[in-house]
């Protein structure tokens, strides 16, 4: 779907937001059948499963609201709690908004992250990432937390 200047472009992107805010674990760009398109996280099977799950978690937040006559899914919010052999727990949460109507744009964050401020610069990024993949005027890429 993305030829070498849109992932180069898509990939600054995404590298440019996670590193303006330290809270964000790993961002993701997935087309709607589930497919990573292009992601800060490590290419594994980890990753993939995330992505599909996620993308799945997309479509059923955007059918259900729908379904329910209340127009199309502007952002879609899980929280998960991990636990590692000792038995820690840390929570970490994934926010999901949608680049047009063929991708989704996911970000891992902990709490630390102040939700107004990252869902504006998803939007930005969304807006921005739009622009790549219909090769338009691309618009600038500013953070909330940089001003």
């Amino acid at each position: 779907m993305f030829n070498e200047r849109q992932s180069a472009l898509a990939t600054r992107c995404l590298w440019s937001l996670q590193e303006s805010n330290l809270a964000i674990d790993g961002i993701l760009l997935l087309h709607v059948r589930g497919t990573t398109l292009c992601t800060t996280l490590p290419q594994n099977g980890s990753t993939q499963r995330l992505a599909a799950v996620s993308t799945a978690m997309f479509l059923l937040g955007e059918h259900t609201s729908e379904a329910w006559g209340n127009g199309e899914s502007l952002e879609i919010q899980v929280r998960i709690q991990l636990s590692n052999e000792n038995n820690a727990t840390s929570m970490r949460n994934v926010t999901m908004k949608p680049v047009g109507p063929w991708a989704v744009l996911l970000t891992v964050h902990r709490d630390l992250i102040q939700q107004v401020t990252l869902s504006q610069d998803m939007d930005q990024a969304a807006r921005f990432l739009e622009a790549v993949i219909n090769e338009d005027t691309l618009p600038p890429l500013t953070w909330q937390n940089n001003e």
